[in-house]
């Protein structure tokens, strides 16, 4: 009979809602809420996203222990002073009597510089059972329980003697042989650097509810334990949350013959091994003879049978022939047989147990597994390890299974096709999700860190956390990280958040994986600025740089969401000079007045149209104060280290000061003489005439070799450009003339931003 399933909760609720983990690596206090769901991590490369996944797998995940670099590199000098204060010890102090305040102070340091982790759940009082070695008070009526886990050296102070002296000892040798020297160990970090192990364990310990980050993050403040905190059994919280996890690489696209080593663990990646692997738990029949699957049993027991007998009959001859040797003997065993022990799983265990046939149902044209597209091996993959977590979670070794399930997916993008990622989280969520009536109490939380903006986007703003790098500061001597809860961004403005959230899904912006970003105008921007930068601007090229493609009279929206990147942006939008002309009455009759673009020919009182000028900054209205801006009117800058370059159109000295109101505009007046080249009569190398070009580059060459004066040409120009013309047909022009490398100039004013972000950007910024 197959074995019972272990009993599972049937009333209350329990999920894991906040993270807060503390002096790991370059991590100095990273802060996580946790949806309920499904939770995103981006941002770009080297933010913290993989140190936050290392910390969670360390401290939650069994076999996965901590080593010397993972120690915050702020706390380097206090350990380093301490292990200069061991190596000054004279003999083992465990053998010695006297003062332990000394002691007790060297524990206390060693024991604040160690990283920490802090779990804060949200139970219903039906999980009282499960959180119950966890409360702060008797009087629990359901709520926040907090969790601490800390990385524990010496737990007291017999145990920080027996850690110095042991320094100490590995020390002595070496200490005399000068600063310089790289012989180990050279510090306390060296040493543990060589000897993880003398890192100690990781403790349990149970928080304050009253100061909790679930109900109450507004007064919140990180907890201190006391000096006499007592840690709790670590199956506690084994028994309250189970962690999985899946890492970025997962060893696809090798063939057999690499796939697997004879020697070495089998690749984690492949399909065919999650298969084997959830075989070896799930179906293996044990040496009793009991299993979970009597049919499984019976099968393998009659194959075994006939396969002893097929060995024997195999062999026989070549055992007559070991008999010439004089073997066996009188007293010898007189009669060799063969009894095989086949094991279920290991029928799985070779490379082409796993095949892919052809045709559906046909058993001729078969394929091996490593034959197949790395898209669908890692799709495969990652579907099976998330079943196999599943299914160990609903059926544990011992007790039942942990009310909280957490799998941590780290970029599982790689290989997938786009359709494929943008469905991949919520199909994801529903394959660790416990689909049987009596499991409703089982919850299942998915947190994954990704480069994908597809994958990113599948999501709404609330699941989505951008990890954010901090620079070193005077307060703050080392680099360090911030999470951003994204959907807090736009506070109640739902409007402007759904535009956000709309255009990050339908334009597929990398914009939250970028270093830097760049907002244009139109499609001609958007065309050229790129190859102005690959052309003219080599070291900013170099860099992981957005573009987005939003207008002036939306930029301004997404000011809360730039407030919380806090990475170097450049604005490149339209001055829009405008006139106040008598708008429609209200209805009451009262009269308006509205703005109407015209062509800026040197005109007074014109007004910037543009809403991102006029509201977001420098927030001025009359045209001329525009004309020559200072700094400061040029660079945003009320937030702390978020700067935003706003660049418009300026007099172009090139064209006698002439203003243009667009980029085509400031694109013609910089570039007068070449633009009335291209009418000019010019043969090929070959003595043939080349044409003039047509369409709406033609339009703009022809208008620029015919108005004479400058103010003609920005008239004519505001004629065309607000007529029929297509800016995107003239943007390809130019585009294959600069690619061809026609000497067409970059206008001065987008140069002058280009130019700042380029600076912005430099390693000594930071």
């Amino acid at each position: 009979m197959p074995e019972a399933a272990p009993a599972v909760p049937v009333s209350g609720d329990i999920q894991l809602r906040f993270l807060e983990l503390c002096q790991f690596r370059r991590l100095e206090k990273v802060q996580l809420d946790v949806d309920k769901k499904t939770t995103i991590l981006v941002g770009a490369n080297n933010s913290g996203k993989t140190s936050i996944l290392a910390a969670l797998r360390h401290f939650l995940a069994d076999g996965s222990s901590f080593g010397a670099f993972d120690i915050s590199l702020s706390q380097w000098p206090k350990l380093r002073a301490l292990g200069k204060i061991w190596e000054a010890l004279t003999e083992d102090p465990s053998t010695i009597a006297g003062t332990e305040d000394q002691w007790n102070e060297q524990l206390q340091t060693i024991l604040t510089a160690m990283p920490t982790l802090d779990l804060w759940f949200d139970a219903e009082a039906g999980m009282y059972h499960y959180v119950a070695p966890f409360l702060s008070k008797l009087s629990w009526q359901g709520g926040a329980v907090g969790i601490r886990l800390r990385l524990e050296p010496a737990a007291s102070i017999e145990e920080l003697k027996q850690l110095a002296w042991m320094y100490h000892t590995a020390r002595l040798p070496v200490k005399d042989m000068g600063a310089d020297s790289l012989a180990w160990p050279m510090d306390l970090l060296d040493f543990w650097l060589r000897e993880p192990s003398k890192l100690g364990q990781v403790r349990v310990y149970k928080l304050d509810a009253d100061n909790n980050p679930v109900t109450g993050f507004a007064t919140y403040t990180t907890q201190i334990l006391s000096e006499d905190a007592c840690p709790i059994e670590r199956k506690q919280l084994l028994k309250l949350l189970r962690v999985d996890f899946v890492a970025a690489q997962r060893g696809l696209g090798s063939e057999e013959a690499d796939s697997r080593s004879a020697s070495g663990p089998h690749r984690v990646g492949m399909f065919s091994n999650q298969l084997l692997k959830f075989a070896r738990q799930h179906l293996n029949v044990a040496s009793t003879g009991h299993g979970h699957r009597a049919d499984l049993i019976k099968a393998v027991a009659e194959a075994q049978k006939e396969l002893d007998k097929k060995i024997h009959e195999a062999i026989a001859d070549s055992v007559e022939e070991v008999k010439e040797l004089g073997y066996p003997g009188l007293h010898d065993p007189q009669e060799i047989r063969f009894r095989t022990r086949i094991q279920t799983a290991d029928l799985l265990d070779h490379g082409t147990a796993v095949q892919y046939s052809m045709q559906k149902e046909s058993l001729e044209e078969l394929l091996p597994e490593y034959s197949i597209g790395l898209g669908y091996q890692n799709l495969q993959s990652l579907s099976y390890q998330l079943v196999s977590f599943k299914a160990a979670r609903l059926k544990p070794e011992k007790g039942s299974p942990a009310p909280v399930h957490l799998v941590m997916i780290e970029e599982p993008e790689a290989h997938l096709h786009v359709q494929v990622q943008r469905i991949f989280p919520d199909k994801a969520h529903k394959l660790i999700s416990p689909t049987e009536q009596n499991a409703s109490a089982l919850k299942s939380q998915l947190l994954i860190s990704t480069h994908s903006s597809h994958l990113a986007h599948a999501e709404n703003f609330d699941r989505i956390r951008y990890v954010r790098r901090i620079a070193k500061s005077a307060e703050k001597p080392m680099p360090t990280t911030e999470v951003v809860n994204l959907g807090q961004v736009f506070g109640d403005d739902k409007k402007t958040r759904q535009f956000a959230e709309r255009y990050f899904r339908v334009q597929h912006t990398d914009l939250l994986f970028a270093n830097a970003a760049i907002f244009v105008e139109g499609v001609a921007e958007r065309m050229l600025v790129p190859l102005f930068i690959e052309r003219d601007f080599k070291t900013l090229n170099s860099r992981y740089v957005s573009f987005l493609d939003i207008g002036g009279s939306h930029a301004h929206r997404l000011k809360p969401l730039v407030e919380k990147l806090r990475i170097p942006t450049v604005i490149i939008t339209d001055i829009d000079p405008s006139e106040e002309r008598e708008g429609k009455p209200k209805k009451n009759g009262d009269p308006t007045k509205k703005l109407v673009a015209v062509a800026n020919t040197g005109q007074i009182g014109l007004y910037c149209g543009n809403p991102t000028l006029r509201g977001w900054h420098p927030k001025l209205n009359q045209l001329d104060d525009f004309k020559n801006p200072t700094d400061a009117q040029l660079v945003w800058n009320e937030t702390a280290d978020c700067l935003v370059r706003f660049a418009w159109q300026l007099p172009v000295s090139e064209a006698g000061g002439s203003w243009p109101s667009t980029f085509e505009d400031s694109l013609v007046l910089t570039n007068m003489p070449w633009f009335k080249g291209l009418m000019d009569e010019k043969v090929d190398e070959n003595g043939l005439e080349i044409e003039a070009p047509t369409g709406a580059l033609g339009s703009v060459a022809k208008r620029t070799a015919e108005d004479g004066s400058f103010p003609e040409l920005l008239c004519a120009l505001h004629t065309l450009m607000h007529g029929s013309f297509n800016k995107g047909d003239f943007a390809a022009s130019i585009f294959e003339m600069i690619s061809s490398d026609e000497p067409v100039v970059c206008p001065k004013y987008i140069a002058d931003a280009l130019a700042w972000l380029q600076a912005q950007l430099e390693p000594g910024q930071e």
